[in-house]
């Protein structure tokens, strides 16, 4: 007997992914989209086995620009509500070193070419850590926030860059990321 098959795909329920990401909900489809050389997945907190979080490997193999994008292609629910005034996310990082760059880019999933991307470097070693993105200090070469917004560009998706600009090194190395808000946030308050 011969046998057929093609396009086996995994479909994945839920409701699409949105602004907070927290990763405790169970009805909320966290899809994430890894490329140049990442790979991702759920994952129980390292320093708390009661919280859910986002494992990232950017493998020996990783590009200098390997990232993991927030979602699925279709972005959050919503756009996220960037103004020049109220510019900012907060990520909660774990790096195994201090001092390493984690790029945040926001971008438009109906067009690539539509983002705005922004920089901050750790400050910790193999702990947590709240690390603020200030679109309106975009990184260098990348449009700026302004120019997106009086051109009507919306944001609606999330990519997070651990070690930015470093290619994988001859091990791998492990990152976790969790508790994605809009704004300034911290455990106890958001501003």
């Amino acid at each position: 007997s011969t046998f057929l098959f093609d396009d086996v795909e995994q479909i994945f329920g839920g409701t699409q992914i949105d602004l907070p990401v927290t990763f405790e909900s169970s009805t909320v489809n966290y899809t994430m989209t890894d490329f140049e050389g990442n790979t991702s997945f759920p994952a129980v907190d390292p320093m708390a086995a009661n919280n859910n979080v986002r494992k990232i490997v950017k493998t020996d193999q990783a590009g200098s620009s390997a990232g993991t994008t927030i979602g699925t292609p279709a972005g959050f629910a919503t756009a996220i509500p960037l103004t020049l005034t109220d510019s900012k996310m907060t990520v909660r990082v774990w790096s195994p070193d201090a001092n390493t760059p984690i790029r945040l880019k926001v971008e438009n999933s109906n067009d690539p070419t539509q983002t705005c991307e922004t920089e901050t470097n750790t400050t910790l070693a193999g702990a947590w850590e709240y690390l603020v993105f200030d679109f309106a200090n975009e990184a260098s070469g990348t449009a700026a926030l302004s120019f997106g917004l009086t051109n009507g560009w919306t944001y609606n998706m999330a990519s997070i860059f651990m070690d930015f600009g470093t290619p994988g090194s001859t091990a791998d190395k492990t990152y976790y990321f969790d508790d994605v808000y809009f704004g300034i946030y911290t455990s106890t308050k958001t501003q």
